[in-house]
């Protein structure tokens, strides 16, 4: 069994190729971005491909179907967007991600960004350091204690984002495509929850469902002044209309996962506007999550090979 590893800079562990080396023969391929053609001329003969988005930035059709021994692909990625999965499922090649594994680390991000943003400390850093500014009057934040949180998508990263809601005592309302109740979170429609929340969250997987389901008909029924963090894919919030929610004052403050491995235009309209916190994709980087995904990884393969999969997409 040919086992290749495709993703930027791998953290992966000597013990972990050790795990994996047993289960067959392991290729590990440090590589941004590769096209179909490289993954094909170079890796052609892999028949379990473990693939994070960075490594490989699209697996498209053309791709799977020039991987002629390909039997699963285990992503190092929660989201399968990158993945043709009608393709995988035409093919009959398993996908199986890594679902949960870095939950914990995309809550504590979004937090982060939540906390950042009320308190405005990356604005008052940023101006202290490049403007001088030092008078506390022009930066006056919010208190997020027993104010009201939406979580728009409740799966993993959503609970948790609810849970450390709670120890700021604040009432947590809850989008939830499944109806599933939650433990402490007060499930509402849409319309409800952004016109009743005073930091909302989204946590959404992008499909075409999901794609722009924050724009302008949901930000005018926003309260005024609200703290608004996507700490998902970018393009589930419309950038127009942030932008001028953040023009307007809608939008206290916004906080935004940009692209994997892809750089922030230095033109782009998100800088012009002080109370914007941009990371580019580090919510699920911390040395934690690392491990776990690739523990999942693994996992996620051995049970394919015992020919029980786990974790399946298709």
């Amino acid at each position: 069994m040919k086992i290749y590893l495709i993703t930027s800079n791998p953290t992966i562990s000597d013990a972990t190729k050790s795990v994996l080396g047993k289960l067959g023969e392991l290729k590990v391929i440090n590589a941004q971005n590769m096209s179909a053609e490289e993954v094909i001329s170079k890796d052609g003969d892999a028949e379990i491909l473990i693939a994070g988005s960075s490594g490989i930035e699209k697996i498209s059709r053309e791709m799977l179907k020039g991987l002629k021994k390909l039997k699963m692909i285990a992503t190092l990625t929660v989201g399968i967007a990158w993945v043709d999965i009608e393709a995988a499922r035409d093919l009959g090649i398993k996908v199986c991600n890594i679902k949960g594994a870095n939950a914990e680390s995309v809550a504590e991000h979004a937090w982060g960004m939540i906390l950042d943003l009320a308190k405005r400390i990356t604005e008052f850093d940023r101006d202290s350091r490049n403007k001088g500014a030092f008078k506390f009057a022009d930066y006056t934040g919010k208190e997020v204690y027993g104010k009201t949180i939406g979580i728009i998508g409740l799966g993993d990263i959503g609970k948790k984002v609810a849970r450390i809601a709670k120890a700021f005592n604040m009432r947590v309302l809850g989008l939830n495509k499944s109806k599933k109740p939650v433990e402490g979170v007060v499930l509402v429609e849409k319309e409800k929850l952004l016109k009743e929340s005073d930091v909302i969250v989204t946590t959404l997987p992008l499909t075409n469902e999901t794609t722009n389901f924050i724009s302008d008909k949901e930000i005018r029924l926003m309260k005024n002044g609200v703290i608004l963090v996507n700490p998902a894919v970018e393009p589930i919030t419309n950038k127009e209309a942030i932008l001028k929610g953040l023009e307007s004052g809608k939008i206290f403050g916004f906080g935004i996962e940009t692209e994997i491995m892809k750089p922030v235009p230095e033109d782009s309209p998100y800088y012009k506007h002080a109370r914007v916190v941009i990371t580019p994709h580090n919510a699920f980087n911390t040395e934690d999550a690392n491990r776990k995904s690739y523990d999942l990884a693994v996992e996620n393969v051995k049970a394919f090979i015992g020919g029980s999969p786990q974790n399946v997409i298709v």
